[in-house]
């Protein structure tokens, strides 16, 4: 079976973790994968369009496509299918408040009455589609390697510093997130200077109080950078972009058996058992609260953490997760 997955970037996330880290698994199972991205000339989209009928699937991830660009496409692909795991019908939360765009939702009701199968990020993008005159769709979560994250050594665990590190990762556009923990945490750090603040990312944020290690995001480092944290932060608003996030940095570090503090969303609550496997707040001041709790409970830790990367085996690790893209390749072909 021939499989043309067509992308906005081959180094997006949603590349990397949707497409990439599954392609052995896939081509074990006898799959023949090729991944491009789509160029941005007329020309160059038109000679890759002729190449499209010698697929059996096409699977465009993510991008919304001027509506000639796409009936082109949907002419020649013999199965369409469609990838998205972020709310890309609406603008994202640095967009001022304004998240209707008609030209997305535009697009995007195109896309999900046309494609013959939507591969959604989560229940949330499901419902999307569907109200937008999808045929099918079906929930592929994004999945982590929990053999490339994973825990450290219980040397390095030993070795570990005497202050709590509370841990961030993102890229500049979430920092809008972690800004709502600005006030609550310094409030915090006034009580008690127990901890410190990790922030791992292309730019920061100078507001914290508490001590704070600037760390510039690298391939090379990400497992390190999250081994490194005692408890990994996932800040959220809520709003219809935030909504369609399918929260993968709390999947990381529940990989590397980090106990993560997250926004209370449809998503986090299908992932974390409250003080089982990891914490869920509404307000910024609960996930406060959650904080000083683990600050009081610090010998709790490694259990949670243990429970938490227990808990995402078997759906959201990423071998589950190729299984189930393939279980859907299968099916589509017949």
């Amino acid at each position: 079976m021939k499989i043309l997955f067509l992308t906005a970037s081959l180094k997006t996330p949603s590349a990397r973790f949707r497409i990439f880290q599954n392609l052995e698994i896939w081509r074990d199972l006898g799959f023949e994968i090729k991944a491009v991205p789509l160029p941005k000339s007329n020309w160059a989209r038109l000679k890759l369009l002729t190449q499209i009928p010698v697929f059996d699937i096409v699977v465009l991830q993510k991008r919304l496509l001027h509506r000639h660009t796409f009936y082109l496409l949907r002419q020649r692909a013999k199965v369409l299918l469609y990838d998205f795991d972020d709310a890309v019908m609406f603008s994202d939360s640095n967009a001022g408040g304004n998240f209707i765009s008609a030209h997305r939702a535009s697009r995007f009701t195109a896309v999900a009455r046309s494609a013959d199968l939507l591969l959604a990020g989560n229940d949330y993008l499901k419902e999307q589609a569907l109200m937008a005159g999808a045929k099918r769709v079906e929930v592929v979560p994004t999945g982590v390697d929990c053999n490339y994250f994973r825990p450290r050594s219980e040397t390095e665990e030993r070795l570990a510093g005497s202050l709590l590190t509370l841990g961030w990762v993102g890229s500049k556009p979430n920092l809008v997130y972690l800004k709502d923990l600005v006030r609550p945490l310094n409030r915090l750090y006034a009580k008690r200077q127990d901890f410190k603040l990790n922030i791992v990312c292309d730019d920061f944020i100078d507001e914290f109080h508490c001590p704070v290690e600037k760390i510039s995001w690298t391939a090379v480092n990400e497992v390190t950078d999250i081994q490194n944290f005692d408890v990994g932060l996932m800040p959220l608003v809520d709003d219809p972009w935030t909504k369609g996030k399918c929260a993968f940095k709390l999947l990381q570090y529940m990989a590397c058996g980090r106990p993560g503090v997250a926004n209370r969303t449809a998503v986090t609550q299908k992932i974390i058992e409250p003080h089982e496997n990891g914490f869920l707040a509404a307000t910024p001041d609960e996930m406060i609260d959650n904080i000083a709790w683990l600050l009081d409970h610090r010998h709790l830790l490694p259990e949670v953490g243990r429970r938490a990367r227990t808990s995402i085996m078997g759906v959201y690790d990423s071998h589950s997760v190729a299984l189930r893209y393939a279980e859907i390749f299968k099916q589509m072909v017949g």
